[in-house]
């Protein structure tokens, strides 16, 4: 790490700090406008995605990271550095889908993380196309009255089936195509940044809907360090591949290992033990399960607990 970059990552602590208590009272003309937040002013097409991100930049000038997205334009990262020395490297987290990069417990998770020594980039994502959600909540329909053992013959209806049954080329398989895509370049675009900021070995954290997204970049992208699911939801037809697929890395000895962060009670308990199983039948190593008590979805309030458990994990990779 040069010293510009460890004298920038001591600015930026101290700015943080100072933030905090301030930020939520509006920024002062005349104090004068960093660069971060003037370039939010910038009529581009990432700022107009419908996640906020102009706002957030305005509101956290000092944490903002525009992250270059080739043709899509550009995405806005909050990196808060650690604020415990010696660190203990850095985490990318994409949040799960529809939300900003400082949704629910993304923020306070941001600071609890930074404060046990650990470097964080919290990234937004946009809801994916229609019609892959409609498409999900089938899968997901379906799988449930099974499980309650009320499915039958004639419980998904025939649209649906077709509609499950997704077909090479079809303008369904190229939404999910495109937008899985997107997603590769938001999470490329901050691992770079983390690295150009000196972290040589970034882990990355999959919020919900986003657990199957990293793990899927994770097994093709540049080495990472660990692999999180918080609070993770996988789309009933991913659920059997998962174990010999989707963590294709960790069973292949590739060097990364995953913690499997979720709530300890009701289906996410349940759906929690399930997955490990699947796993520990696969023969896979370096996964790990542990059980929370955590709000549907995460909360603030659960930033703390979340935190310990991964700084605790994290630091053993």
């Amino acid at each position: 790490m040069t010293v510009f970059q460890i004298g920038r990552r001591f600015c930026l602590w101290g700015l943080s700090g100072w933030m905090m208590v301030v930020q939520a009272q509006p920024s002062d003309p005349a104090l004068g406008e960093s660069s971060v937040t003037s370039a939010a002013r910038m009529p581009r097409a990432a700022v107009l995605s419908g996640l906020g991100e102009q706002a957030l930049a305005q509101r956290y000038p000092e944490q903002a990271v525009w992250l270059d997205l080739g043709d899509e334009g550009r995405a806005l990262g909050l990196l808060m550095p650690e604020q415990r020395f010696p660190g203990a490297g850095a985490l990318l987290v994409l949040a799960d889908e529809g939300q900003t990069a400082d949704a629910g417990v993304l923020g306070p998770l941001r600071l609890a993380l930074a404060e046990r020594g650990i470097a964080v980039m919290t990234v937004g994502l946009r809801l994916p196309p229609e019609s892959v959600q409609r498409s999900r909540l089938v899968h997901d329909g379906a799988e449930e009255r099974k499980a309650s053992g009320v499915a039958g013959r004639d419980d998904v209806p025939a649209a649906d089936a077709v509609m499950i049954d997704v077909e090479a080329g079809s303008p369904q398989e190229n939404a999910v195509s495109d937008f899985r895509d997107s997603v590769r370049a938001r999470l490329n675009a901050g691992f770079e940044a983390l690295l150009n900021e000196g972290y040589e070995r970034p882990g990355v954290i999959g919020l919900g809907w986003s657990a199957d997204y990293v793990t899927e970049w994770a097994g093709t992208a540049s080495p990472v360090a660990a692999v999180i699911w918080l609070a993770p939801r996988f789309p009933a037809q991913y659920r059997a591949p998962l174990s010999s697929f989707r963590t294709s890395g960790v069973a292949g000895g590739e060097g990364w290992a995953v913690l499997d962060l979720h709530g300890s009670e009701g289906r996410a308990g349940e759906a929690g033990r399930a997955r490990a199983s699947a796993l520990g039948r696969a023969g896979v190593t370096g996964y790990q399960r542990q059980g929370i008590v955590l709000g549907q979805p995460p909360q603030a309030q659960d930033a703390a607990r979340i935190a310990s458990r991964i700084s605790a994990w994290f630091r053993n990779q």
